[in-house]
């Protein structure tokens, strides 16, 4: 049976614990002492990240054509933030040596099937590290970019696993505008014993997280989704965990509605993980109203979180 995954924040927050941050957390840690342009609209949209960065990006747009210096500002203060969201969440902060100690991290991918595509919206490598450590996948083609510039695709070789970070990670960066893929750091820090150090130079040009409801994508970024698309297309069974699906994630709602479109297909299946009935049946509630066919799916909700979902398998 073809499964995709899709997994959100509470997912990091399950596998690594309390030192992993939801998305309303990240916002609570910025330091914009220095940036009072901004002072109000932080205040406005706190603590919902997600707005507050829509809001920067509203007034970047904004002022391109009547204030271009402004516009500039504002640009480099969204870079700043970003960088220190990225902090928050990069290696040095969330880091998997291996996966003994970090028991449902380690069922999670040593259980997941073969060829599973995971759609992730997170921003740390958490999982990357964890799929790398089971040996069931690679980054040298695992994350589904056809024309990452290494001669292998040492992810075939292995149960091609796919990884799609939808909304970028802390280790894509910014690109020249003729490259299709973000520079995406593979280095022994990130993947202990690849023996590569490729995009690792340390650089001015921005990280790459699309957390935004005004998707200025990286095209390489749009690569993904159209990916994403296909997949879900495909797909007999749909696993969310830890996932929202907040209603101003257009390209999230626009991708859901192909799940569930496979010709030939009675059934379709969508698995709910999360902590709480009450959450549980709020996914439930978005995704039935998204995905296409609702009266041919059959909805497992598991209200125990991860930990009860593997339990369960």
């Amino acid at each position: 049976m073809a499964q995709v995954y899709l997994v959100g924040a509470g997912f990091t927050r399950a596998v690594i614990g309390e030192k992993a941050p939801l998305t309303d957390e990240l916002m609570q840690k910025l330091d914009i002492s220095k940036l009072p342009e901004i002072h109000e609209e932080y205040e406005k949209a706190f603590p919902d990240i997600e707005q507050f960065i829509s809001i920067l990006d509203l007034k970047v747009i904004h002022f391109r054509q009547i204030n271009s210096s402004l516009s500039d500002r504002l640009n480099n203060i969204r870079e700043d933030i970003v960088r220190q969201i990225v902090k928050q969440v990069d290696i040095e902060r969330l880091h998997i040596d291996k996966l003994d100690g970090y028991s449902h991290l380690k069922k999670f991918v040593e259980t997941i099937p073969s060829e599973t595509r995971i759609l992730t919206l997170n921003y740390d490598c958490v999982l990357d590290q964890g799929l790398y450590h089971s040996g069931r996948w690679s980054p040298f083609g695992g994350y589904c970019y056809s024309t990452f510039p290494h001669t292998q695709n040492n992810n075939n070789s292995k149960e091609r696993i796919l990884l799609l970070k939808l909304h970028g990670s802390c280790n894509f960066k910014d690109s020249d505008e003729e490259q299709k893929y973000p520079n995406i750091e593979i280095t022994d820090n990130i993947f202990p014993n690849i023996h590569a150090n490729l995009n690792s130079d340390p650089s001015d040009k921005s990280h790459i997280l699309v957390m935004s409801y005004i998707k200025r994508f990286h095209n390489g970024i749009m690569s993904l989704w159209r990916e994403a698309i296909s997949f879900l297309k495909e797909a007999e069974r749909l696993t969310i965990v830890g996932c929202s699906l907040r209603e101003e994630d257009t390209f999230l709602r626009f991708a859901l509605y192909h799940f569930g479109v496979k010709d030939g297909t009675k059934k379709f299946y969508i698995d709910i993980v999360d902590k709480g009935n009450e959450n549980c049946q709020r996914v439930r509630g978005k995704i039935m109203a998204l995905v296409a066919n609702p009266v041919s799916q059959e909805v497992n909700l598991f209200d125990e979180g991860l930990e009860g979902y593997l339990n369960r398998k």
